[in-house]
């Protein structure tokens, strides 16, 4: 049963695979370029877990902002994730030890694979929350980790990409409001 529904969790997370992978490669690649290394990634991606905000926060930390302009960017960044929370308590009620990390590792990709409801027969649903969590959080975190050892081999010229997160992060914006 556990090979079982490790293979499903991997099989339904794929997507989400590439797009962290890619897109982590490019937040490690930043920092790098920005003067932080490989424990930036690592912290960065495991502590703070928000892509749109590890790439303003790069920004940020380069240019020395205040803390109460990292805390106003953040709370602007990741405001949609106080409403995936709220939508959330029902679901992750009962999940014990692991609702703290639920939460933490609710990302836009991870929302919608937990919301999608297709837990497979058998598995408790906190279980398979958590695995979904999980995968997701390290293909982030392996993601980051690439992109800093590529930056570190091959120079890159990083110019125009604050502007294409935000730009991303707009548009994701713009569809979220749409849609609701």
């Amino acid at each position: 049963m556990k090979r079982k529904l490790l293979k499903t969790v991997l099989l339904t997370t794929l997507p989400v695979m590439a797009g962290y992978l890619a897109i982590g490669i490019g937040f490690g690649i930043l920092l790098k370029v920005n003067g932080y290394g490989l424990w930036w990634a690592i912290g960065m991606s495991v502590f703070i877990y928000a892509g749109a905000m590890q790439y303003v926060g790069v920004s940020l930390l380069a240019r020395g902002a205040s803390l109460l302009t990292v805390a106003l960017t953040t709370l602007i960044v990741n405001a949609r994730h106080l409403f995936y929370g709220i939508t959330m308590i029902d679901r992750y009620k009962g999940a014990g030890a692991k609702k703290a990390y639920l939460m933490h590792a609710l990302t836009d990709e991870t929302y919608s694979l937990v919301c999608s409801g297709n837990v497979p027969d058998g598995v408790k649903p906190h279980l398979y929350y958590l695995l979904i969590s999980a995968f997701n959080h390290i293909y982030w975190v392996v993601g980051s980790i690439l992109g800093v050892l590529v930056g570190s081999i091959i120079p890159f010229d990083t110019r125009g990409i604050d502007f294409a997160m935000t730009a991303l992060f707009i548009t994701v914006f713009i569809d979220q409001w749409r849609n609701t």
